[in-house]
């Protein structure tokens, strides 16, 4: 932050009464201790050690000031209007498709630290626990929207789903939308690109488009490209966004929204700093990158056949915390095949192709018959002696707040998670309740909604569980019977559905219940 954004923050700061200055403390200086420990990812000790205060000084007047900042976002947020922006009015490329666009939306994983109890429920497809922050970014980098706070292994749709039913969530102005990747789906408010279509950037280096829908998605990557570059900036500008986290997790949940109300704050005063060039330059080297290494792998069925047997070892050897692989596993993947079929394969190609597989499974089946390999609804690979994951490892989304939410819970409690390398117990006992927020019945976080889909799938499920007392069978379900009668049931989302079947197949008497009844009991 250069000096005129500097200065500018805490003139509004001081201006409405969000940070006062005290005897000792001034307005700056306060603002100089948050700023540089955000910035640089500094521990309260080391900050203390600087600027020749307390520790206990430190944290009291970073709390001071993230209460501030949390506050300066009805200054820096704009509202949408329903004007077309200046970089598609202008260009006639964008024009015709995406007149009525206001910005892309899309999530990003940004490290997590929380107790060991919930740490299942934050583990996605990243190595490590992270938090899913879900952002929308107008075509001049400032964010218009962000949630933070959902866990790692909570769905992209999921998150979105949730932004749009808060009661001061996400607003989408009437004829007006965001680009979303294929992920979210298309839907009021939000234009996804066509499926099994061409659409990064880099598949369009060497080939054109062929057809109208690859040249809509070529258009409509160009576009997405700005969150990218608006989550780039983001956290090279706050150092403490990928870095490992010393807060407790709600108070990693605020600082990422401070952080976002810091950026669109300088984007506003000084919106040409040199961490925009910089960012658009390695934006431009990774590009170039990608576009350097040609065409996509080919894959033959005796390295089809060999990725499946490694990823079978390594789900055997626990390397598969949730519902993709640790990336050393596709880094073996790599390595062996490399060597054995002498390509150059990388891990990103035994990444993309897990994803393909879980696409087409029922081909994969016929290819290679493994009993120690079962599907679900969901395509998540597991094998049969892989733990089941209880309620509390499920993302609920507890810990979720978005900008104008009620006041942070960080003012009423300790912000510190580790001042000299012990954690502090009442944080963590507090977020270790949280997770047993779903059982209670507890509302999240006050929102108006008074039934998740995961409570409705807790009703139905418990139903079903009455009902099956009366069975006595005790031979196995075949889940490939129950798969289509599951899937094809009409006015249910899809995540419920994927829910639905995995419960059916670890409870076998309910599972032959719900086969043994008509296509309508079947849908009650």
């Amino acid at each position: 932050m250069r000096p005129i954004s500097f200065v500018e923050l805490c003139k509004i700061l001081y201006e409405n009464n969000f940070v006062c200055e005290t005897i000792n403390v001034s307005i700056k200086e306060q603002m100089v201790i948050f700023l540089h420990t955000i910035g640089h990812n500094v521990r309260f000790r080391v900050a203390a050690g600087r600027f020749h205060r307390s520790v206990e000084t430190i944290h009291r007047y970073c709390r001071v000031v993230l209460k501030g900042v949390f506050s300066l976002y009805k200054h820096v947020v704009r509202l949408l209007d329903n004007e077309t922006h200046l970089d598609i009015r202008n260009n006639r490329r964008f024009y015709l498709y995406f007149k009525d666009c206001v910005g892309p939306i899309d999530g990003t994983h940004i490290h997590a630290s929380v107790p060991i109890e919930i740490q299942e429920r934050f583990r996605g497809r990243n190595d490590g626990t992270t938090q899913n922050v879900l952002a929308a970014i107008t075509f001049d980098l400032k964010f218009s929207h962000v949630l933070a706070g959902w866990e790692g292994s909570a769905h992209d749709s999921r998150i979105l789903d949730d932004a749009l039913h808060m009661p001061r969530g996400l607003k989408i102005p009437e004829g007006k939308y965001y680009l979303g990747d294929a992920g979210y789906g298309n839907k009021n408010g939000i234009l996804s690109p066509y499926r099994k279509v061409r659409y990064h950037l880099q598949e369009f280096s060497d080939h054109p488009p062929e057809n109208a829908q690859e040249l809509f998605n070529l258009h409509h990557s160009s576009l997405r490209t700005t969150i990218e570059r608006g989550f780039g900036v983001l956290k090279k500008r706050f150092r403490v966004l990928g870095a490992e986290p010393f807060w407790s997790f709600e108070t990693q949940v605020e600082v990422v929204l401070a952080c976002c109300v810091l950026h669109n704050h300088i984007m506003g005063v000084d919106p040409n700093d040199p961490i925009m060039g910089d960012t658009t330059s390695e934006q431009m080297a990774k590009n170039k990158e990608k576009e350097g290494k040609g065409s996509q792998f080919k894959w033959s069925n005796p390295m089809h056949s060999m990725l499946l047997d490694i990823l079978e070892d390594e789900a055997m050897k626990r390397n598969k915390p949730s519902n993709t692989f640790k990336p050393q596993s596709f880094a073996r993947v790599a390595k062996e095949i490399s060597e054995k079929f002498e390509v150059a394969c990388q891990p990103e190609h035994a990444a993309n192709r897990l994803r393909t597989i879980k696409t087409t499974w029922k081909t994969i089946q016929s290819i290679r018959n493994n009993s120690r390999f079962e599907w679900d609804d969901n395509l998540k690979m597991i094998t049969r002696d892989k733990k089941t994951y209880d309620n509390k490892d499920m993302a609920i989304g507890s810990f979720a707040m978005s900008w104008g939410d009620e006041t942070p819970p960080c003012v009423g409690h300790n912000l510190v998670v580790e001042l000299d390398g012990k954690s502090n117990s009442a944080v963590n006992e507090k977020i270790t309740d949280s997770s047993s927020a779903r059982s209670k019945g507890m509302s999240h976080q006050k929102r108006g909604r008074d039934v998740s889909e995961e409570s409705s799938y807790s009703e139905v499920a418990s139903q079903l569980k009455e009902i099956a007392i009366a069975f006595k069978n005790q031979g196995p379900i075949d889940a490939n019977e129950l798969y289509e009668p599951v899937t094809k049931t009409e006015g249910f989302a899809e995540e419920i559905l994927a829910s639905t079947f995995d419960y059916l197949v670890q409870e076998e008497k309910v599972g032959r219940s719900f086969m043994a009844k008509n296509p309508k009991l079947r849908k009650i």
